[in-house]
């Protein structure tokens, strides 16, 4: 494996990319700067507000059930984990 390999997968703006898994089941990932940040900007995705990136959805989605983030499961990660954490959640849904 290579060195680029072993980075932390970052988006265009240079936020981490983390992992994460919802309190009863599943899984997802969003980018931020910190944990701290990421913890934040999973939880307004799961309450439909905004996307994975922190941005505030014109016509938020708020007539769902809430999914909470457990945060005890937050990993920031390389490409290939993230490759193999969405491979994962695919393999739940066959």
């Amino acid at each position: 494996m290579g060195k680029y390999n072993q980075r932390k997968h970052r988006d265009h703006n240079g936020n981490v990319c983390y992992t994460f898994s919802w309190e009863g089941g599943g899984g997802n990932h969003v980018y931020a700067h910190s944990k701290k940040g990421a913890i934040r900007c999973a939880k307004k995705f799961g309450a439909g507000t905004h996307n994975r990136h922190g941005d505030k959805y014109a016509n938020p989605n708020t007539d769902r059930v809430t999914l909470v983030p457990n945060e005890e499961t937050f990993r920031s990660v390389t490409i290939e984990q993230l490759r193999k954490f969405d491979y994962g959640l695919y393999l739940m849904t066959i």
